[in-house]
C-alpha cells in the first residue's frame, strides 16, 4: 500500500512539476556551416530548447541533422540528440558545451569498394551505406547580438566517434560555424 501511494505522489508531483512554465523558456533554430576534419564541407539545421536558466547558466537540449561531404573518399549524414550548457562570460559571451549521441550513415565515393569477408571471399560494397553509432562533444564560443530577435552566432568544434569503423571505432572531428535565431512564443 504505502509503495503504490509513493508512486502515486510522485506521478502527481511530476505531473505539477512539468505544467509549470518557466518565462525564460524558449527555442532556437539555426543553420551552420560544418567542416569535417577542417577541410570537408557540410550543414548544420540545428534545434534548441533552453530548459532552465539564472543570469550565469543555461540548460539546455537540442539537435542537429547534417551532412558532410568527403570527395573521393566518403560522404555522411547525420540525425544528432544533445544535452548541453552555457556559462555566461560577459553580458553577450558565452561559454558552451554539449554531449550528444547520435546515428550516422556514411557512404562511399570515387568508385566500387571491394572487403574479404570472414570466409575469405572478396565482395563488392554496397552502396546502401555504413551505418555508425555518433556519440559527440562540443565546446566553443557564442555571441548573443541585442535587439529583438536576439540572433546567436557561434564556433564550436565537434568531436565525434563513428563505432564500429573496421570492427573498432574511429575518431573523427569537425567545426561548425553557425547561427541561431529566438522563435516567437
Amino acid at each position: 500500500m504505502q509503495t503504490r501511494l509513493v508512486v502515486v505522489l510522485f506521478l502527481l508531483i511530476s505531473e505539477a512539476t512539468i505544467a509549470q512554465q518557466d518565462s525564460l523558456n524558449y527555442h532556437r533554430v539555426g543553420i551552420s556551416y560544418l567542416s569535417q576534419g577542417g577541410f570537408y564541407p557540410g550543414f548544420t539545421l540545428n534545434y534548441e530548447k533552453k530548459l532552465l536558466s539564472n543570469g550565469a547558466l543555461q540548460l539546455l537540449v537540442a539537435g542537429k541533422v547534417g551532412a558532410y561531404f568527403h570527395y573521393h573518399n566518403n560522404s555522411g549524414v547525420f540525425l544528432m540528440i544533445q544535452s548541453g550548457q552555457r556559462f555566461r562570460l560577459s553580458k553577450h559571451l558565452y561559454f558552451e558545451h554539449f554531449l550528444g549521441v547520435g546515428f550516422l550513415e556514411t557512404f562511399l565515393n570515387g568508385g566500387d569498394a571491394y572487403y574479404v569477408n570472414a570466409s575469405g571471399q572478396i565482395q563488392k560494397v554496397s552502396i546502401v551505406g555504413n551505418p555508425h553509432f555518433m556519440p559527440s562533444i562540443s565546446f566553443g564560443l557564442s555571441y548573443d547580438f541585442p535587439g529583438k530577435n536576439r540572433l546567436t552566432a557561434f564556433v564550436r568544434p565537434l568531436i565525434y566517434w563513428a563505432i564500429p569503423f573496421n570492427e573498432i571505432s574511429l575518431v573523427q572531428y569537425a567545426l561548425e560555424l553557425g547561427t541561431l535565431i529566438k522563435l516567437r512564443k
